[in-house]
């Protein structure tokens, strides 16, 4: 779907227009996660740059380690899972008896990533209204998918951006990353959904109060580098 000279070429141009925010809705499985020359340049673009980029997870699920490239394989981005909610359910699938619960939709990539990460971070509605090409001979479609929680997350997470700036709260991927997935809602007490939904469901107003209260805490990062077996 996309070539690596121009997924380069878009993060030139994020760092170029000093963007805040990257939503990437697609991406395929990897041989190798976490690798490759795009993945050195997204580091560099979160690291150096901090710009926030978010990513679908993918739609290859119930099985476990489905989690696609690069938003569930990359540790750099944010991958987000689909989540529907009964009223999602019931309004936009027309289930007759929709869960009394909101749920991960089965289709959702699930980690944990071969390197043993989660894969998931966290969760976004997985479904909406959205324009069409003109081929379609409708202006617009509901549309499912990861493809639509990782825009939701990111439009949410645009929220907080917004609120931290206003506030004076220092904004980073990490301040950011940190406050949306502690204060995620959790969809299920079941210890291994966290492989289904990461942390949980996407709080903006936790997360801001999170962010908040944590304003005056000291900023620390670790860089580890791990050399070659016998060299320093």
């Amino acid at each position: 779907m996309e070539t690596g000279t121009g997924l380069v070429r878009a993060l030139i141009a994020a760092v170029e227009h000093k963007c805040d925010l990257i939503n990437m809705s697609y991406g395929e499985p990897a041989l190798l996660p976490d690798y490759g020359r795009f993945i050195d340049i997204v580091n560099e673009v979160v690291d150096k740059h901090r710009i926030i980029f978010i990513s679908s997870a993918g739609n290859n699920g119930p099985a476990l380690n489905t989690v696609g490239a690069p938003g569930g394989t990359s540790s750099s981005i944010i991958g987000i899972g689909a989540y529907v909610s009964p009223a999602m359910a019931a309004g936009a699938h027309c289930v007759v008896q929709p869960p009394s619960e909101g749920m991960e939709y089965t289709w959702s990539s699930r980690g944990p990533t071969a390197d043993g990460d989660l894969g998931v971070s966290i969760s976004a509605p997985g479904g909406a209204v959205a324009p069409v090409p003109t081929w379609t001979l409708q202006s617009r479609m509901l549309m499912n998918g990861t493809s639509m929680s990782s825009p939701s997350a990111c439009g949410g997470v645009a929220l907080l951006v917004s609120a931290m700036k206003a506030e004076g709260i220092p904004v980073s991927p990490y301040t950011v990353r940190k406050a949306i997935e502690n204060t995620a809602s959790s969809i299920s007490d079941a210890p291994e959904e966290k492989l289904t939904t990461g942390h949980g469901l996407l709080q903006v107003d936790r997360a801001y109060e999170y962010a908040r209260q944590a304003k005056k805490l000291p900023l620390v990062s670790y860089r580890i580098s791990i050399s070659q077996v016998g060299k320093s």
